[in-house]
């Protein structure tokens, strides 16, 4: 039986249209997977059968009632509950009042929520007092909080926005254990990914969303990744569902920028045994001019810490740092901040910009309506639209504000203006999280600018595939010490990935 079902919608903004004659169904007891490339279309969607967004027209019916959301509220209440791709808790609620926010135990004693939030916490994996307040929690964790509110609600309907992008492997396990419990109790699950193979693996069917319509509809079983991604980004005409032959042929695999080698072996970065109390214990860290680096490790292997101290977020320990072959001060016995490194993080980066202005003024490094000749405010505007035409944003004019952009524009581009200002050795946190195979090159390319002039970049990630992309070494930390070293350069990204995950888990 199908538990929802969607005929016709559109969805426009501005001129742009969005979503395009949109038509499908979700039966209960199925999870199905929503892919396709950044701007697509798919978080308005989601939004849609959420109950954040309104279409322009078409209908829904859910459980073979009309179904038509005025907001996310009125969408838990008919049934169908979200973890949105942009998660916003009150910092100042605990654990277990954000897990039971919006339920009927909502504003319940928080000793009579904190058992049966542990017990929740527990079904996701995640070991969090329920006392602890969401302000002092990782960034990544308010997804999983926010999981194991799904659970805690009784809704018929699951949309879940991008929320395996930045989990470890073992927690997309998890992340995958509640979905299925899901789908054991006979609820549906709408799953939005990039991360197409591990997607492959828990959904029961997919549709890939293309230029605002469905272009195909397909049992999960019938799909490769390698398949799955062609489809995403075909410009054939659209498959009606639920046909599923012919089947598209495989578009050839977009390959990395070939990336130059470091430009000289000038070691721009030396650290000797550094330490964080209780988190780093003694790394030694060389990084060349126009080297890419990275950083992995599990939660607690100290891998955040480590990125911490070279950022200057955390007080660290060292014997010596020497940058650009100059000793800094170093040797204090107490911890302080021994570095200074500009970090990017996209928690904090991609969605800071100004939301209410244009792209122009974004990407525009003089300040808007400065005293200037005009052949350089030509070439600044030309240098605007060369950077969205290379991204492949996708917007009608550079006027666009910027909030209006897909999620993985305004990565990208938040991406492209640091890096645009960047110095010659930064920190880079996950910089194609959440992105498509497409953008996921393009930002590849950007890096790869970077370096060819000369930057030096440390990517810390969780992603094993990121970093087989991205980086020519990549170091496995474990308790609090670099275990190993992985070059990346003479192997193949599958076997860079398989090394990664075989590391880390030993």
């Amino acid at each position: 039986m199908a538990l929802l079902q969607v005929e016709g919608l559109t969805r426009s903004f501005g001129a742009r249209r969005v979503l395009r004659d949109v038509s499908f169904t979700v039966a209960e007891g199925e999870i199905v997977g929503l892919v396709g490339t950044n701007g697509a279309g798919k978080s308005t969607l989601g939004d849609i059968v959420a109950g954040i967004t309104a279409p322009d027209s078409g209908r829904m019916t859910l459980q073979g009632h009309a179904y038509a959301p005025l907001s996310a509220e009125d969408a838990r209440h008919l049934g169908v509950g979200a973890v949105e791709q942009l998660i916003r808790i009150d910092p100042e609620l605990t654990v277990a009042q954000a897990v039971f926010r919006g339920t009927s135990r909502a504003g319940r004693p928080q000793a009579e929520l904190r058992r049966q939030a542990q017990v929740l916490l527990g079904e996701v994996s995640l070991d969090l007092s329920p006392d602890a307040l969401v302000g002092d929690l990782p960034h990544f964790v308010h997804g999983l909080v926010e999981v194991a509110r799904m659970l805690a609600e009784d809704t018929r309907l699951v949309v879940l926005d991008e929320v395996s992008a930045a989990l470890l492997p073992a927690e997309v396990t998890g992340l995958h254990a509640v979905a299925d419990r899901l789908r054991r109790q006979g609820r549906g699950v709408l799953y939005i990914s990039h991360r197409l193979p591990e997607m492959l693996e828990l959904v029961d069917r997919v549709l890939v969303l293309r230029e605002g319509r469905i272009a195909l509809d397909a049992p999960s079983s019938s799909l490769d990744p390698v398949r799955l991604a062609a489809a995403t980004v075909e410009g054939s005409s659209p498959v009606p569902a639920p046909r599923v032959e012919p089947r598209p042929e495989p578009a050839p695999r977009a390959e990395a920028p070939v990336r130059p080698a470091p430009v000289d072996g000038e070691v721009v970065l030396q650290i000797s045994n550094l330490r964080v109390p209780g988190h780093v214990d003694g790394v030694d860290l060389d990084l060349r001019r126009g080297e890419i680096i990275g950083l992995t490790g599990h939660r607690s292997s100290g891998v955040r810490e480590l990125a911490g101290a070279l950022s200057g977020e955390l007080p660290a320990i060292t014997d010596e740092v020497v940058l650009h072959g100059e000793p800094q001060p170093a040797g204090s016995p107490e911890p302080a901040p021994v570095l200074r490194l500009p970090a990017y993080s996209p928690d904090e980066d991609a969605y800071g910009v100004d939301p209410g202005e244009t792209i122009a003024r974004t990407l525009t490094d003089e300040p808007w309506g400065a005293l200037t000749d005009l052949r350089t405010e030509i070439a600044q505007l030309r240098g605007v639209i060369r950077t969205v035409h290379s991204l492949d944003v996708k917007t009608l004019s550079i006027r666009t504000v910027f909030g209006a952009l897909s999620g993985g524009d305004q990565h990208k581009l938040a991406l492209a203006r640091w890096m645009a200002s960047a110095e010659d050795v930064v920190v880079v946190h996950e910089p194609t999280r959440g992105l498509d195979v497409r953008a996921r090159q393009q930002v590849r390319q950007l890096l790869a600018e970077a370096t060819a002039h000369g930057t030096s970049v440390v990517v810390v990630s969780v992603d094993p595939d990121e970093l087989a992309e991205c980086c020519d070494r990549v170091g496995i930390v474990s308790g609090g010490r670099v275990t190993r070293w992985i070059e990346t350069r003479d192997l193949a990204p599958d076997a860079v990935r398989a090394s990664i995950l075989a590391a880390a888990a030993a």
